[in-house]
């Protein structure tokens, strides 16, 4: 198993004071903020949506005296046959990734109250961490919800069969997913492909070199929630965030619909919505600020 590795720069609290790195290169994420902040957001991306796509939301926050650990899964050393020692694909994002976060807001900002905001994948993933290892922290669903294809509608729905086999053919041949140079997802490691693969099937959320059953920490999480569905979103139709809700019985959830200004321009709503300001940056700071 690999561990984290550090980039050391000067811990003055301004941005980029702390940088934390994955060793094989799957995951990495940036420490911003004042160690006597009061509150602390943990911002998990979508799958292959690099940190600084973020920046609009990180500066709103650090504005607002927040604390951010800005996470970013765009796997940069991913290469053709790359081997991984240990946890890798989904493993590698929940059972590493998250209890190093985790030790940072510990050790980082002893004070602040800890929110974890998660976008598509990093909500799927956050929440089954959360489960597991902090069942009680705070939580928005940004855009969020269950990857199975039977929440799509429409001809979405009877595409992602196809689709699903091409981007399985593609990975075992690549050695990896080259969602970088085919406009989907990024470049990713063919493990993390085979976990997101299998949840896109069957709806359940497993990883092949994961040491606990994800399903369950879903359903031992039972913090709070705030769950946001972005209209229009075509990744993350509203259907698929219920389902996902549903997973986590134990959770006091509130709800609530968001219109990005973008609509459906390029890329999407599902990723317009980060560039909005104040648009959910606000939103959020506030019920994070309010519990």
């Amino acid at each position: 198993m690999t561990t984290p590795s550090e980039k050391k720069k000067p811990r003055a609290g301004g941005p980029g004071s702390r940088r934390v790195e994955d060793e094989a290169g799957l995951w990495s994420f940036r420490v911003y903020g004042e160690a006597d902040a009061d509150t602390a957001l943990v911002l998990l991306p979508a799958m292959g949506v690099p940190s600084h796509y973020y920046a609009p939301l990180l500066r709103a926050w650090a504005n607002d005296g927040m604390a951010v650990i800005l996470a970013d899964f765009t796997a940069s050393q991913v290469r053709p046959g790359a081997a991984t020692p240990g946890q890798d694909g989904y493993a590698a994002l929940v059972e590493r990734c998250f209890p190093a976060i985790l030790g940072e807001l510990r050790d980082g900002f002893p004070l602040a109250s800890p929110v974890v905001v998660g976008h598509s994948l990093g909500g799927q993933l956050g929440l089954i961490a959360a489960g597991h290892y902090a069942p009680d922290m705070a939580f928005v669903l940004a855009a969020s919800g269950s990857t199975g294809h039977y929440y799509f509608r429409g001809v979405r729905r009877w595409a992602a069969v196809p689709i699903l086999q091409a981007i399985q053919l593609t990975t075992r041949v690549a050695g990896y997913w080259p969602g970088d140079r085919l406009g989907f997802g990024g470049r990713q490691p063919a493990a993390l492909i085979r976990d997101w693969c299998h949840t896109v099937r069957t709806d359940r959320f497993q990883a092949a070199t994961g040491s606990f059953d994800y399903e369950a920490a879903l359903r031992a999480y039972r913090g709070d929630v705030l769950a946001i569905s972005v209209e229009r979103d075509s990744f993350a139709p509203k259907a698929a965030t219920e389902a996902l809700l549903a997973k986590i019985p134990n959770a006091r959830v509130t709800r609530r619909a968001y219109t990005a200004s973008q609509g459906t321009a390029k890329p999407g709503a599902h990723f317009t919505w980060v560039k909005d300001q104040p648009g959910l940056s606000r939103v959020i700071a506030d019920w994070a600020r309010s519990r």
